[in-house]
């Protein structure tokens, strides 16, 4: 079971990927959609916690790689992601950067690159 943390503006692009590289074993957490589909209000944090720890396990119970996709929309912060880290113990922590959707955002490129070492493997995807 690996997990990924997935920088990616557009759904579509993410879908286009998985679907060229074939990729199985799956279990994709999308920050939005998850906001958008349980009605959750933007101040209570407390329940999209308990709803992305409860996928977090649902996946490593089942022994899917996960594809967590961060909302940028919203206040966005790295530490506060790299709180999932804790949840995983000894499995791998990735990145999945899809680059020329943040070329323009200079402040979030810097951010992710100034934290590639706490990362067990990173993928910078030029374009897609």
């Amino acid at each position: 079971m690996q997990f990924f943390v997935v920088y990616v503006k557009s759904r579509k692009k993410f879908d286009k990927f998985v679907k060229s590289n074939r990729i199985r074993n799956k279990y994709i957490i999308d920050i939005k959609k998850i906001i958008e589909e349980e009605e959750i209000d933007p101040e209570d944090k407390t329940y999209l916690k308990i709803i992305v720890f409860n996928k977090i396990n649902q996946a490593i119970e089942k022994n899917k790689d996960v594809y967590y996709i961060p909302n940028f929309d919203s206040e966005f912060s790295i530490e506060k992601l790299l709180n999932i880290r804790k949840i995983l113990i000894d499995k791998n922590f990735n990145i999945l950067l899809f680059y020329n959707e943040f070329r323009k955002d200079n402040e979030l490129l810097d951010d992710i690159m100034g934290n590639l070492e706490n990362f067990s493997n990173s993928q910078i995807i030029r374009d897609y």
